[in-house]
């Protein structure tokens, strides 16, 4: 059960901050990790996580509803010490 409960939280976040259910932009990402996990990165940082995870979307880059639960995924998840 308590499986079925994290995902639940972790597609809530994301419908919270995707403007489309479809997927989350670089701008949306940052402001997920800044209100909710208190996070802020480089742009760096930012610019790798969107390249290592996301999906290219005309000339930007993109994470989909599939690929943001495996951010919180051990061993390599970007979000894999966040506890929800």
């Amino acid at each position: 059960m308590k499986n079925k409960t994290k995902k639940n939280t972790i597609n809530r976040l994301f419908r919270k901050y995707s403007r489309n259910d479809q997927y989350l932009s670089r701008r949306e990402i940052v402001r997920l990790m800044k209100k909710e996990f208190q996070l802020s990165y480089s742009n760096h940082i930012i610019t790798s996580l969107m390249n290592i995870w996301g999906q290219k979307k005309g000339n930007s880059y993109i994470i989909t509803k599939s690929m943001f639960p495996r951010l919180f995924q051990k061993p390599d998840g970007f979000f894999r010490y966040i506890i929800l």
